[in-house]
């Protein structure tokens, strides 16, 4: 009411108010979205970084496949000599290598048939080569498409030129990798050719019709290419700036606006209380008091007095009433601990083991236990920054219930779930590598294990957990996690993808016969559909999936549990025969004559096609494998690398090391050339297929040109599961192997000049594992008897 009186005054703190409004839009429109301008440059700057690594990558990972195929002694003796035949074969292995390769030649000097395909730039590149240059790849335009066309001279020993290896591919696949990577919606990335005399040509192209941000423009490795990306109002849109210096400013203003305003009310009341002190004319008398009561007339309190006799607030209860106890409902707790989170009784220990989780389904493994788990990784999962989940099972009678009771404990917390249902266990890795959505996913798979046996194969963003992580989740899953909105459930079917990935990538030169032995495990179908497209007549053999495991164990390195196969390949007249685990992710092979080729074997033959192409490349084998590869990846120029056995160390370590090939005894084989680095019996069953239909040779015959070695297969002991470790410990201690060469990376594997012997703790069940390998019958039966023998020192109940 006193400021009514003020009009100059309420007209000042209007235009005051109005001009703090005024000066706050303008800090944030000058601030704000100058901030957003520059952090979307700053963005584009970054995808635009991002897409010319993947450019250098695309290009350099070509150049060195197709360099290291100019420098193969096979191309080198086919220009030498001009064996037209054998250089058409040639051409069609380089087409069956090199996966987006349209074209391949392989051209002796003035030969003339690029003349006759109106092919300039290969004739053009071609002239260079044989005048000693080393051009540099191009893009060309051939009819409506444009090609990556690269051109490396093929020499003999002493130098000299024979021919150009000319190389034209598909740039499909660039464009695909491009886009993957960045969301096209964000921008537009071009890809020009600034070739002297004709100027700058984009040849590659992907384009979102608005451009709201400055174009950033990036060099690559080959000196003609630029590439540009320029950002869209999407991109604007999603580039949020931080509000903190705003907000500063914008308080700061609000602070001197209301400092003013209230200055000048002050100064207005203070200008009313003085005149009214100067019109003043009479005393004003003294009022009581505010704590003291006034009496009224007839003796009773005022209500001014509020109590003030008792010296007690009114509001306040009366000292001596009862306080009534605070209450809590059920519903005020944050945390739900019905599913009993606090009891670690369905937890045990024995369940973690070094590289993923196993144990006996039902009374180790539960749907409580599932439950719990998938909480925890769901926790694990978000902490890294994923909130999806890629689960799917195998076909072992427990799996359903088990996944049901994951995925539950997994979307309880808020994450999502993408549900592949039941399949082995390479297509969930695939998904991990494939899907845009998450890297994370969990398996549920005992592999090779027994019927009554299941688990959880784990793999986060690339990367199996093992060891410690797997052993901190028996503490992560006791722990108390409040149930939130429930994450979503979608169902879906990569198999589709998965098939075409492996038919575009493996191209076998000619038809093969395979009969296909999964076990009744659940690689069965898949299996079969890859063969097929990649033409293959297949013969399938316990492919039903059954998870009671009729016929035979799902394990292939037994050698029992190949005799079906054996006998159904040499009866069948078959080229090979196929062994598949469980789940899918191990193999071992059978010759046409029905002999066994262990998977260290099959590493000889994979190792000897990689380092061909990855020279100086690392490749990874497992303790229990042949001693022969050390001799054989260093005759090809690659480097042995020895590791722990378990398919999650190795699958790590490949990955760690970038190494293109590694595999175990086991039969484990991780490809990281042309695939995506995880283990997977289906592709390399596909790849060795390749490798016999290029070589033109059965298995035996590529096995004769090796040298020749007795070993054993794996030898089990059946131990305490409590014990296993402790008597490896033992048998360390006593140092009992002395005169050999000694490792522990993996259990204890002596190493002699004539043999190798290797005992230790199996981690996927209640057992020692042993092997043996000897250059003769009579040194592999010494290095047995020597083991048995100190192995009975320790404990007289070990043998074999």
């Amino acid at each position: 009411m006193k400021l009514a009186k003020h009009p100059f005054l309420n007209g000042f703190l209007a235009l005051l108010f109005c001009t703090a409004a005024i000066i706050t839009y303008l800090l944030h429109h000058q601030m704000m979205d100058n901030a957003r301008t520059s952090l979307a440059t700053s963005l584009a700057t970054e995808y635009a970084t991002k897409q010319r690594i993947l450019v250098n990558h695309h290009i350099d990972q070509r150049a060195q496949q197709l360099l290291a195929l100019s420098q193969d002694d096979l191309f080198i003796e086919a220009l030498a000599t001009a064996d037209q035949a054998m250089l058409s074969r040639m051409e069609q292995r380089m087409k069956s290598l090199v996966a987006d390769l349209n074209n391949g030649y392989l051209l002796r000097p003035g030969e003339g048939r690029l003349a006759e395909l109106n092919n300039f730039i290969g004739q053009q590149l071609s002239r260079r080569v044989l005048e000693g240059e080393l051009p540099e790849p191009v893009a060309a335009k051939v009819r409506d498409d444009w090609e990556l066309v690269f051109a490396y001279p093929v020499k003999n020993t002493e130098g000299k030129i024979l021919g150009t290896l000319l190389a034209m591919l598909s740039m499909e696949p660039l464009n695909k990798a491009l886009a993957r990577a960045i969301d096209p919606s964000l921008g537009t990335t071009e890809l020009l050719q600034d070739v002297p005399g004709a100027g700058a040509t984009p040849f590659l192209t992907l384009t979102n019709k608005s451009k709201a941000v400055n174009t950033v423009k990036q060099d690559t490795r080959i000196g003609t290419w630029k590439l540009y990306f320029t950002g869209s109002a999407t991109l604007l849109k999603r580039a949020v700036p931080s509000y903190t210096e705003f907000i500063v400013l914008a308080g700061a203003v609000a602070s001197i606006t209301l400092l003013l305003a209230y200055l000048a009310i002050r100064i207005a009341l203070h200008h009313d209380h003085w005149q009214n002190w100067r019109g003043r004319r009479k005393p004003v008398l003294a009022r009581p008091p505010a704590n003291e009561a006034v009496s009224s007339a007839d003796g009773t309190m005022d209500e001014t007095g509020e109590g003030a006799m008792n010296g007690t607030n009114a509001t306040d209860p009366a000292p001596d009433e009862p306080q009534e106890p605070a209450t809590y409902s059920e519903t005020d707790s944050n945390t739900d601990n019905t599913d009993g989170n606090d009891d670690i009784s369905d937890i045990p220990a024995v369940v973690f083991r070094d590289y993923d989780i196993r144990g006996l389904a039902g009374s180790q493994l539960t749907p409580a236990f599932a439950l719990k788990l998938g909480r925890a990784l769901a926790r694990r999962a978000m902490l890294v920054d994923e909130h999806t989940l890629v689960t799917g099972y195998d076909g072992r009678l427990s799996s359903p219930e088990l996944i049901e009771s994951l995925e539950e404990g997994i979307r309880s917390t808020g994450c999502h779930v993408i549900h592949l249902g039941s399949v082995p266990t390479p297509l969930l890795n695939f998904a991990t590598n494939h899907l845009q959505q998450t890297e994370c996913g969990v398996m549920v798979t005992a592999s090779h294990n027994p019927v009554q046996y299941n688990g959880f194969k784990i793999f986060f963003q690339h990367h199996a957990l093992c060891g410690a992580e797997i052993m901190a989740l028996q503490a992560e899953m006791t722990e108390d996690y409040p149930d939130k909105p429930h994450g979503e459930r979608q169902e879906l079917d990569i198999s589709g993808d998965y098939i075409e990935a492996i038919s575009d990538d493996v191209v076998p030169a000619q038809h093969t016969k395979v009969v296909l032995d999964a076990g009744n495990g659940i690689a069965g179908e898949l299996a079969s559909r890859v063969l097929d497209a990649i033409g293959c007549d297949v013969i399938p053999l316990y492919c039903d999936v059954d998870g009671s495991f009729p016929n035979h164990a799902p394990d292939p390195t037994v050698p029992e549990n190949l005799t079906d196969l054996i006998c159904h390949v040499q009866d069948n007249q078959a080229d090979l025969g196929i062994a598949l685990d469980g789940d899918g992710d191990r193999i071992v092979a059978v010759s046409a004559t029905g002999k066994i080729i262990w998977p260290d074997e099959l590493l000889m033959i994979f190792a000897r096609d990689v380092v061909s192409r990855h020279p100086g490349a690392d490749i990874i084998f497992d303790i229990k494998s042949t001693r022969r590869l050390n001799t054989l990846i260093s005759s090809y120029g690659g480097r042995p690398v020895m590791w722990k056995t378990g398919h999650s160390h190795m699958y790590n370590k490949i990955i760690e090391s970038k190494a293109p090939l590694g595999g175990e005894f086991s039969g484990h084989i991780f490809f990281q050339d042309r695939w995506f680095g995880f283990d997977d019996g289906i592709y390399a069953a596909a790849r060795l297929i390749e490798i016999m239909t290029i070589r033109e040779q059965g298995l035996d015959e590529i096995m004769a040109g090796f040298e020749e070695r007795c070993s054993t297969p794996e030898i089990r002991i059946e131990v305490d599961e409590q014990e296993k470790f402790t008597l490896i410990e033992k048998l360390r201690e006593k140092e009992a192997f002395q005169a050999g060469k000694m490792s522990t990376i993996d259990g204890i594997r002596v190493d002699f000049p004539k043999a190798w012997g290797l005992v230790r703790a199996s981690n996927t069940g209640p057992a020692l594992t042993l092997r043996f390998e000897a250059e003769s019958e009579e040194s592999l039966e010494k290095i047995k008897s020597l083991f048995r023998q100190q192995l009975r020192s320790i404990d007289d109940r070990l043998s074999f």
